[in-house]
Order: C-alpha cells, then sequence, then structure tokens
C-alpha cells in the first residue's frame, strides 16, 4: 500500500473519530442548528464505521472485549421483553453495535480515538478558559442563544458555550451542555493521558483549565487524581493546593455570584444537612424509592420515565439512577467494563487508580445509556489497557501500538 493510501486511510478514521465524539449529546453542536438532528447523524456514523469494517473484512477485536460488548446487547435484548417491549434499550443495542465497529477500525488502521478525543478535549479547554476571562473582565458577551436538551437556556460564545450564565457569572461547558458535563469528560480525558500517552503539558492544561467548568464534582475528583498518581509529593501538592485556593479566593471576591458559585457550595446547609453544593440529596431520595419498587430488574428505561414524569419527580443525575432503571443485574452489566479495568489492577495499580477516580465521577453523573461517549470510552478503555498488558494477553505483541 502506498504511502498516499495509508494517508487517505488515516484521515479517514480520525475524522470517523471526531464524527462519532460530536454525532449527538451531550455535544450540542446540532442543537445550535451545526449538524443535522444526533439520529441522522448517528445512523449515518453506523452505515460508516459499519461499512469500513466490512469493507476492511479485518476483525481483530480480542475475544474478551467482544464478550462484554455481546454481554451487553444480549442482556438490553432481554431487557426489552422484559419490560414490554421497552425500545429504549434498542437505542442502547445500537450504540453498542457502533461502538463495536470503532473499536475494530482503531485496531485495522492503528489510529487511535483516544488522541482524537484528547485533543478535542484539551482544544475545548484552553478555549473555553479564555473565553470564561474574557467573559470575566467584561470583554466578551453571548453570540445568540439556543435550547438545551432539557430546554434550558443555552448560551453561545464563541469561545465556548453554557447554560450557566448570570449577573456575570458563567462556568465553561466547552460545546457540551453543561459545564458538569465538561468537567466529566475532562476527567476521561486526564486518566486516558496519564494511562496510556501521558504528556505532561496536556495533563497541566486539563487540571487548571478544567477550573473553568466550577464543577465541586471536578474538585473532588481532581483530589483523588492527586492522590492516587502524587502522593508521593503529597506536601508540594498540598502547599501548592493551599496558595491555589487563597488565589481563587481573591479572584472570587471581586464577583459574589463567582464567590458564591465556588466557595458558597462548600458551605453547610443546616436546612437540609448537606453542603449548600449537594444538589443531588432530593434526586437520590427520589430514586431510592423507585429502586425499591423492582430491585433486581428495574422499572425499565422508558416506564420509568413515565413514572416520574407522572409523579413529577427528576431521577437522573445520581448514584440510583442505574438501579432505579435496570435493577442490580442490569447495574452489573453497565458496569463491566470498569470491572475490567479495575481487574488489570493486578498487574499495573495506575488501572486500579483509574477505576476509582472514574467510578468517583459515576457517582453523581451515572452512566447514561443514551450517550454514545459512555460505551465508546469505557470499552476503548479496556480496549487499550488489554493490549499494553502482554502478561494478560499471553505474547510480546501484544503492545497497544495504537497511534
Amino acid at each position: 500500500m502506498n504511502i498516499i493510501n495509508i494517508f487517505k486511510r488515516w484521515t479517514y478514521c480520525k475524522l470517523l473519530f471526531f464524527f462519532s465524539i460530536i454525532a449527538g449529546w451531550p455535544c450540542v453542536f446540532y442543537l445550535m442548528g451545526w449538524l443535522p438532528h444526533y439520529i441522522v447523524n448517528y445512523v449515518l456514523l453506523l452505515f460508516l464505521t459499519g461499512g469500513y469494517v466490512l469493507y476492511k473484512n479485518e476483525f481483530r477485536l480480542p475475544g474478551p472485549i467482544a464478550a462484554i460488548l455481546l454481554l451487553q446487547m444480549l442482556v438490553w435484548l432481554l431487557y426489552v421483553i422484559i419490560h414490554g417491549m421497552d425500545f429504549a434499550y434498542f437505542t442502547r443495542i445500537f450504540y453498542l453495535l457502533i461502538c463495536y465497529f470503532i473499536l475494530e477500525i482503531q485496531l485495522s488502521s492503528n489510529s487511535s480515538l483516544f488522541k482524537v478525543y484528547n485533543y478535542w478535549i484539551v482544544f475545548q479547554v484552553i478555549a473555553g478558559t479564555i473565553g470564561f476571562l474574557l467573559v470575566l473582565t467584561g470583554f466578551l458577551e453571548p453570540l445568540f442563544e439556543f435550547k438545551e436538551m432539557d430546554m434550558r437556556t443555552g448560551y453561545c460564545f464563541g469561545f465556548f458555550t453554557t447554560n450557566t450564565y448570570y449577573l456575570g457569572l458563567v462556568r465553561n461547558a466547552g460545546y457540551f451542555d453543561e459545564p458538569g458535563a465538561l468537567a466529566n469528560w475532562g476527567m476521561f480525558a486526564l486518566v486516558i493521558n496519564k494511562l496510556f500517552y501521558y504528556n505532561k503539558k496536556i495533563e497541566i492544561i486539563l487540571i487548571f483549565g478544567l477550573i473553568s467548568t466550577l464543577s465541586l464534582a471536578y474538585f473532588i475528583q481532581i483530589l483523588f487524581y492527586a492522590f492516587f498518581f502524587y502522593r508521593s509529593r503529597i506536601k508540594t501538592i498540598m502547599s501548592s493546593v493551599l496558595i491555589f485556593i487563597l488565589l481563587l479566593k481573591v479572584v472570587s471576591m471581586s464577583n459574589k455570584w463567582i464567590d458564591k458559585a465556588i466557595f458558597g457550595r462548600m458551605e453547610y446547609n443546616e436546612v437540609s444537612g448537606t453542603i449548600s453544593g449537594d444538589n443531588r440529596q432530593d434526586l437520590v431520595v427520589n430514586t431510592w424509592g423507585y429502586f425499591q419498587k423492582a430491585p433486581w430488574l428495574g422499572n425499565g428505561a422508558s416506564h420509568i420515565i413515565e413514572q416520574s414524569v407522572r409523579d413529577k419527580k427528576f431521577v437522573g443525575a445520581n448514584v440510583f439512577t442505574t438501579l432505579a432503571t435496570d435493577g442490580v443485574v442490569g447495574q452489573i452489566v453497565v458496569l463491566l467494563p470498569f470491572f475490567f479495568l479495575y481487574y488489570f489492577g493486578r498487574y499495573d495499580k495506575k488501572y486500579k487508580y483509574a477505576f476509582w477516580i472514574l467510578i468517583i465521577g459515576l457517582l453523581q453523573r451515572p452512566y447514561d445509556n443514551t450517550q454514545l461517549l459512555y460505551p465508546l470510552l469505557t470499552n476503548s478503555l479496556v480496549l487499550y489497557a488489554y493490549l499494553d498488558n502482554t502478561v494478560f494477553y499471553g505474547n510480546e505483541n501484544a503492545t497497544n501500538s495504537l497511534a
């Protein structure tokens, strides 16, 4: 194969990877009219990825990784029947098929989804941080408004978008639906960088740039990240953290809304018995009640939405969401890739560290089966870990050659 054909294949794969990242929610491109509706995008993505794999006729996915995907598909197929033809589970199977094809493409082309993903996150963090500072200094205002998926108002500043913009307070959401989403997917990028590539500049950009999300969950996760990966330098880290907090406090004193958004969320609320930034407590209580109704197999993906709408209780975005929706069995199936990642900790502790950091994130932003990014990134994490562990794979040629 000549160099031109190799370049064409490499470029095609990279474009497919990027399209898979921005095709639908939580990316807001389709909500702003920059892309067609996400259903159109994902159908197109299925044909493009599936067509590539079938055309190349190269099926290299290791057995254990293929088994995880197959088991998840079979369980969701059973759930369609168990929950009275709940077709929401077909959506999950649809996404897993796309995920399978993209995993195969990475292996057959030696192209890396993770490099495309991380550069995209880094771009959003840098651009969003610049925009965040421009807004705070009064040099940037929204270019236009749009409707988020939950019908809240979204603001596009060009450099970034957000759904939090009020009296000088703004939080960087990149091109995701909310700031917490950028923080969540930014932590995935940080872990990916640490596990497989480790670029110090990217690590620093992500650690400090993601502060612009003002996400309390991010602040908690990054402390665990520092503890797991840099605890040998704990004194230096603690000194840096204290200096950073002082600087943040000085900056926030110039804007009471920013001060409230950062430090006000960490104050103890005597009425609720929690910190002020804990906006999940009521959700946990509501969702726990639904979980108790059907603990083993759940209430069903569509059915629980119907019940919550009828009861006027939101049951998403908390640790019991998946349990209430899919039950204990479904929760185990959803977490299979994470358990597999933890297993590799027997060869290298960094995989155990990654497991706990990501699980902490899932406590407040649970695995959402309506988003392709979750199965795509989690199964890619397992694939890369599998290829990196020659002991588990069984031969010297199994090392990760994805570039």
